[in-house]
C-alpha cells in the first residue's frame, strides 16, 4: 500500500465516523416544533415538540391566546362541543401519551450507528426515520380534521425540517462514502 492510499483509507475512516453526526443532531432538532398550529389569520397558537407529543400534551397549557381563551369559553359555555372533542381525543383537553414517537429517536441514533458500519443501512434507517415524522404530522392534520375546527391548521414545524435536512445531509455523506470506493477502483483499474 502507498502512502496516498494509506492516507486515503485513514481519511475515508474519518469520514465515516463523521457521517453520524447529521444524523445525532436530528435528535436536537426534534426540540424545536415538530407542527405548527395556527388559526384562520395564521397566528400561530400552538408549537409542540417530538418530546412534548410523546408525553402527552395538555392543550390547556400549550394553547396561546386567542384560541385559550376560546377553549375555556366552550368548555364553559358548549359542553356539547367538548363532547364533540372527546369522540376524538377521550382525555381533551389533554392529548394522551404517544411514546411510539420514541422511535423516531431510536431510529435516528440506529441511522447514526449504522453510518460507522454499513452506509446503506444508514441510510435505509434515516429516510424511514424521516418519512415517518412526515407522517406522523400528516396525521396530526388529519386528527384536526376529525375535531370538526375549520379555523385551526396543523403544518410542520421547524424541527421537522431541520430534521428533515439533517437526515438528508447524513445521506448525501453516506452515499458518497459508497460512491468514493467505487470510484478510486475505477481509476486504479483504468491506469493499469
Amino acid at each position: 500500500m502507498t502512502k496516498s492510499e494509506t492516507r486515503n483509507s485513514r481519511e475515508m475512516r474519518f469520514f465515516k465516523k463523521i457521517t453520524a453526526i447529521p444524523y445525532l443532531l436530528v435528535i436536537l432538532a426534534f426540540l424545536m416544533p415538530m407542527a405548527n398550529v395556527s388559526c384562520n389569520d395564521d397566528k400561530v397558537i400552538a408549537e409542540p415538540t417530538l418530546y412534548e407529543l410523546a408525553t402527552g400534551l395538555d392543550l390547556e397549557q400549550e394553547l396561546k391566546e386567542p384560541a385559550l381563551g376560546t377553549l375555556k369559553k366552550m368548555q364553559a359555555g358548549n359542553p356539547k362541543a367538548m363532547d364533540k372533542f372527546k369522540e376524538t381525543i377521550p382525555e381533551f383537553p389533554k392529548l394522551p401519551t404517544m411514546p411510539v414517537l420514541y422511535a423516531l429517536l431510536v431510529g435516528a441514533v440506529l441511522a447514526a450507528a449504522f453510518a460507522l458500519i454499513t452506509p446503506l443501512g444508514s441510510i435505509t434507517i434515516g429516510m424511514l426515520t424521516m418519512v415517518a415524522s412526515w407522517a406522523f404530522v400528516a396525521q396530526l392534520s388529519k386528527l384536526n380534521a376529525a375535531m370538526g375546527i375549520p379555523l385551526l391548521k396543523v403544518e410542520p414545524g421547524i424541527g421537522l425540517h431541520a430534521a428533515s435536512a439533517l437526515i438528508l445531509i447524513g445521506t448525501a455523506m453516506n452515499l458518497a462514502s459508497i460512491i468514493r470506493p467505487i470510484i478510486e477502483d475505477f481509476k486504479s483499474r483504468k491506469k493499469k
